[in-house]
């Protein structure tokens, strides 16, 4: 049976941040600020203070607030500007080419994100998805109650959905434990023996929801 709606997830599925500066230019601006990431530890830390303002951040403003009151324990409005400048700058999200191959697909879509609006606004991609940020939703990815929030917005039963993303464990175990169909998209051909149908580009999710 095909799915009556289509669950998308985005960064890694639908779109990859495109980085303007190399890896060493963005440790070197940091430095700059005061965050030495010298040890995997630290930079781990950095990761999960980083993501976690990406989610809870409305702008790049407050996303410059957050990580620099995370990272130092306090405010510096100074600090947090040029960090902020810096980001806007530098860090944006591009399309996969491949996403033109399931736009027009005759199926609801929905995007469900952990990332902010404002990263993503200048896609817009509102056009052919309904877009769910835990701004919508109040959860987080793999909570199941993420899930279900979009699955109650269409009106659907979980087996009426189908859930396509890049993560095992924040996409498609929670959206299988509901009952729902879930597809892997291992863009780079990296992930073996996995309990899931799996396939390396949109272009293939077309194929198995239309046909050759």
């Amino acid at each position: 049976m095909k799915p009556k709606l289509i669950i998308f997830d985005l960064v890694g599925t639908l779109a990859f941040p495109f980085l303007k500066k190399s890896r060493e230019e963005f440790f070197a601006f940091y430095k700059s600020l005061g965050i030495n990431l010298r040890t995997k530890e630290e930079i781990e830390d950095f990761k999960k203070i980083f993501s976690r303002a990406m989610k809870t951040s409305e702008n790049w403003r407050e996303l410059g607030e957050k990580i620099i009151n995370s990272v130092f324990k306090k405010e510096n409005k100074e600090k947090a500007k040029k960090l902020s400048g810096f980001l806007k700058e530098n860090l944006n999200y591009q399309l996969f080419e491949d996403v033109e191959e399931i736009l027009n697909l005759p199926f609801q879509k929905a995007i469900l994100t952990d990332a902010s609006h404002f990263l993503f606004d200048h896609l817009n991609l509102e056009k052919h998805f309904q877009i769910f940020t835990p701004k919508e939703t109040k959860f987080s990815k793999p909570d199941k109650r993420a899930f279900l929030f979009v699955l109650n917005f269409f009106k659907l039963n979980p087996e009426e959905a189908m859930m396509v993303g890049d993560e095992i464990e924040r996409d498609l175990i929670p959206a299988k434990n509901l009952g729902m169909e879930a597809i892997l998209i291992d863009r780079k051909r990296e992930i073996e023996n996995v309990p899931f149908q799996k396939i390396n580009s949109l272009r293939e999710l077309r194929k198995i929801l239309m046909g050759p």
